[in-house]
């Protein structure tokens, strides 16, 4: 984090955009903090590792029913991220049927995972929300199954799930 301080605070490289004192203190934090992500720089490396670090750090200290529950999701992660990637996509395919369109209308080749071009669809934010917590939590039981699987089963290869 000190070296993204540094860096960021010459203002001279490691970003594209440079940072600016604004009218105020938040407003000048913000500019700070403003980085490139696509395609990332130096700056944007610096401070997502130093924050994941930073937490990472304060997180194995942290006991508790969050951390129990978070855990399950850490020790089977492509597992958790493979299951996930699914539940989504039947989400979807089960939204576009909800709001009436037919298997016909539905268009995977084009890129938008099969809701059909040029027709205006979707859901409020807050069922963005519902749906979010939803695809968190039905992979919760085959995560904890999979965890005690690869707890049982010392093959070479489960550390890579």
């Amino acid at each position: 984090m000190l070296l993204f301080i540094i860096i960021r605070f010459i203002n001279i490289y490691g970003d594209p955009a440079t940072w600016m004192a604004q009218k105020n203190g938040v407003y000048t934090f913000l500019s700070f903090m403003n980085v490139t992500k696509y395609p990332p720089s130096l700056v944007f490396c610096l401070v997502a590792l130093g924050l994941m670090f930073l937490i990472l750090a304060f997180a194995e200290r942290i006991k508790g029913r969050f951390m129990d529950f978070t855990s399950v999701y850490g020790k089977v992660p492509l597992f958790y991220f493979l299951v996930h990637f699914y539940v989504i996509h039947a989400a979807t395919v089960a939204l576009m049927f909800l709001q009436g369109f037919s298997w016909s209308q539905l268009d995977f080749a084009s890129g938008t995972f099969g809701r059909p071009k040029g027709v205006e669809s979707g859901i409020h934010l807050q069922a963005v929300y519902v749906i979010w917590i939803i695809v968190v939590l039905v992979p919760y039981k085959p995560c904890i199954w999979f965890g005690k699987f690869k707890a049982e089963h010392k093959k070479w290869w489960l550390k890579y799930i």
